[in-house]
């Protein structure tokens, strides 16, 4: 049943205190303050949906929501929170509870952390936030001009390698299989009650072939014999983790045993604690295990209005349509900017048609063995023309079957070979150059045009004050996820995303409050 924040006032409360004393005990300048004042924001009734409609009152849920943000805040546990809610001051003054009382025990954290997931209601706060600013004429009508960016979250999962995943895959679907699968444990090749690593040596090449074939052997006999099985959806889960392991790394060899194959799978499962991480990258030096987390914020008064975190292997262009689907359509941008990486055709052809404009560069890749780039040739797609640097036009084209679209643009072998720039042009065995058609070229084309615009050369370099909102994430601790699964790492970004814009909803309304009584100093500091 859901709990309420009405109750009789005590000698212990802080208010009181503070009447005594007759001054603030804690600053007006601070999120803690900001939190205590905050009663349209935090409101109970938000969460009705997530209780029963009988039975014992919960605790509070709104004072629940402000300790999360606490937690990100002073970067604290769930246990250290609680100490922090009975003897830090700041907190009691926050979440309004007396001398004496945290007003709720620790391990409600993580049951509520997973009541907000089960209903939904993860991004609840953050919406709220944007709402209530957007009410206060914090925030310009829609939105409108909007900078995207994305950064890196370590995955709190254990990195494995190949045969501890396969050992851990398998030992997961024994615990929850059991008796079931019908095999005795005797029957396996490797003892999976031990949880100590395999006895061999790991320098020797053999015996870690040996092992791995052994262990190639026993997945294979438990994934046959649950297949007659009647699986719930957790444990399909760890039957499809187990085959996932044991394949993506493996290669059989013509005697039928198997070996580790060269080079990563491309979605390459890296840990059975946390089968959501990947290998990421974030430059060609900046390699990093875990998720990113992408968000996009308005460009005029800096607040964010949109986070989401994909796995680590997944390129930047992808978050763009969820990052938009996510905001209310009365918030969505009329302008988008954002660095190389999201200037894709496919992202182009998705804003014009949601009629959004894209400011992002176009990506050029360099020509192929240092040859002339395909940006030095003169593309018309409406006429399906192709002009090379040294003027000669393609003399063939090579279009889908199925859907009639242009592909290719090919040069004669006597064009090529009679050309002064051959040799700086292709290095093809049959001695011509050949021009391949993005199916998005005419976005790409248009973005070309516009990257030459003076409202281009204008605009992009304002993205970069995202940047300073990504570093101020990461200082509440973006940088590291606390929990396991995308699911979780997602509420962990938008509760550190909803603290952050609190902060910045608190400044820009005190400097209202200035502006309307210029007697009145500034209360909030960046601090």
């Amino acid at each position: 049943m859901l709990g309420h924040g009405e109750r009789q006032a005590r000698a212990t409360d802080v208010s009181v205190l503070e009447t005594w004393e007759g001054r603030p005990l804690v600053r007006k300048d601070s999120i803690y303050y900001a939190l205590s004042q905050a009663d349209d924001i935090f409101r109970d009734d938000l969460f009705s949906g997530c209780y029963a409609s009988c039975g014992r009152p919960s605790v509070r849920p709104s004072l629940l929501i402000k300790v999360m943000l606490l937690q990100f805040f002073d970067n604290v546990s769930d246990r250290e929170a609680e100490q922090r809610a009975l003897y830090d001051i700041r907190w009691k003054k926050a979440l309004g509870v007396p001398l004496g009382e945290s007003g709720f025990d620790y391990s409600l954290l993580s049951k509520f952390r997973t009541r907000l997931l089960f209903n939904r209601k993860e991004r609840l706060i953050f919406d709220t936030i944007l709402d209530v600013a957007t009410s206060r004429g914090l925030v310009p009508k829609g939105f409108a001009k909007q900078i995207i960016d994305s950064t890196c979250t370590f995955g709190a999962g254990a990195v494995q390698d190949t045969y501890t995943l396969i050992t851990k895959a398998i030992r997961k679907a024994l615990h929850e299989l059991g008796g079931r699968l019908g095999i005795r444990l005797k029957d396996l090749n490797i003892d999976y009650g031990s949880k100590s690593k395999i006895k061999i040596d790991w320098n020797n090449s053999s015996e870690r072939e040996i092992v791995l074939n052994m262990l190639h052997q026993d997945a294979e006999k438990i994934i046959a014999a649950a297949q007659s099985l009647q699986l719930s959806e957790e444990e399909a889960g760890l039957l499809d983790l187990l085959s996932m392991v044991t394949s993506q790394d493996i290669e059989q060899n013509d005697d039928g045993t198997v070996k580790i194959k060269k080079g990563v799978a491309k979605d390459r499962v890296i840990s059975t604690t946390d089968p959501d991480m990947r290998h990421g990258r974030k430059s060609n030096s900046r390699l990093f295990d875990g998720y990113k987390t992408h968000s996009t914020e308005e460009k005029e008064t800096e607040f964010i209005t949109g986070v989401e975190v994909t796995a680590g292997n997944a390129h930047d262009s992808e978050a763009v349509s969820p990052l938009l689907d996510s905001q209310p359509v009365a918030r969505r941008p009329e302008e988008l900017s954002g660095d190389g990486a999201y200037g894709t055709g496919a992202n182009r052809k998705d804003m014009k048609e949601r009629k959004i404009l894209l400011i992002s560069p176009v990506p050029e890749p360099s020509g192929r063995d240092g040859c002339y780039p395909k940006s030095m040739f003169g593309i018309d797609i409406e006429n399906e023309t192709c002009q090379c640097p040294a003027g000669e036009y393609a003399q063939e084209e090579i279009h889908d079957k199925k859907t009639g679209e242009l592909k290719v643009f090919l040069f004669s072998e006597k064009q090529c070979n009679n050309c002064p720039f051959r040799d700086q042009c292709t290095k093809n065995k049959k001695g011509r150059r050949t021009i391949t058609i993005n199916k998005h070229e005419k976005y790409l084309q248009e973005g070309r045009a516009f990257q030459e615009t003076e409202k281009y050369q204008t605009e992009y370099p304002e993205r970069c004050k995202i940047e300073r909102k990504q570093s101020e994430m990461v200082r509440h601790g973006l940088r590291k996820a606390r929990y396991i699964g995308l699911a979780k790492v997602r509420l962990q970004a938008l509760f550190i995303a909803a603290l952050v814009n609190m902060k910045r909803y608190w400044k820009l309304l005190n400097q209202q409050d200035v502006e309307e009584n210029s007697t009145v100093k500034p209360l909030f500091s960046t601090a």
